[in-house]
């Protein structure tokens, strides 16, 4: 298991920061921003936009002036999830981070502290929030490619290892749980039940057709962070070996 870092303790417990990574989430995201207010574990809310063309900024600034955790950071063009998230950890000292995406219906502070709880007493690394009795669509998704969960809680010193190359665009989550393997950490599923978010292709908001172009565009570039962390690992063997034989 990888050596712990060094924690920052407030009122007996680690600092823990919620990342929110934004885009064109003005009809979902409201309901999200509730519980986080309503959520008393975390210390930081680092809400970041990236480059949303609706009202989403507003919304998340409004929430912002109602709760002094709440910080928002405006990205000036859209740079994909993982770079939003990245520049979220860059804003924050917090040990432990909680990912959540924007557009969780039925997501309540429980859930929020089954997912930071195993990370906080050390028994996981990395938990992964799967949908349970929410939606069938949803439920059957995070089934089927439970690695793909946008619902995390983790040390945030895991983001080190993991590639910016592959998390480009929807590839963050696949770059995420395959460095979490490489290196060795913990994981642990953890359960939401009642929770769902629309999928791509069902966004009635912005027509089928728009959404199933961005299912089948997201899904592209999952498979590209597949190839590339992949990739990546084999060139790492492969030089290690390589230099091993000169020795």
């Amino acid at each position: 298991m990888p050596p712990m870092s060094s924690l920052y303790y407030h009122h007996n417990k680690p600092l823990i920061a919620a990342i929110i990574p934004t885009y064109n989430e003005e009809i979902n995201v409201a309901g999200v921003l509730e519980v986080l207010h309503a959520t008393t574990i975390l210390d930081e809310v680092i809400l970041v936009d990236d480059g949303s063309s609706d009202r989403t900024v507003e919304i998340l600034r409004r929430a912002a002036s109602m709760d002094q955790r709440f910080r928002v950071i405006q990205l000036e063009k859209n740079s994909g999830k993982g770079q939003a998230i990245f520049s979220g950890w860059a804003a924050t000292t917090a040990p432990i981070l909680l990912l959540l995406d924007a557009d969780l219906k039925n997501l309540t502070p429980d859930h929020i502290q089954a997912l930071l709880d195993p990370v906080i007493h050390h028994r996981a690394d990395m938990t992964l929030g799967l949908f349970r009795g929410g939606h069938r669509n949803t439920d059957f998704s995070h089934w089927l490619t439970p690695f793909l969960t946008g619902q995390r809680g983790l040390r945030a010193e895991l983001l080190k290892f993991v590639s910016r190359e592959a998390s480009a665009g929807y590839g963050f989550e696949v770059a995420l749980t395959m460095a979490a393997r490489q290196k060795g950490y913990r994981k642990r599923v953890v359960a939401l039940k009642g929770v769902w978010h629309p999928s791509s292709a069902t966004r009635t908001e912005r027509g089928f057709w728009y959404g199933s172009y961005w299912k089948a565009r997201m899904y592209g570039q999952i498979i590209r962070a597949w190839y590339l962390v992949t990739r990546e690992r084999f060139l790492n063997a492969r030089a290690f070996f390589s230099d091993s034989g000169k020795l």
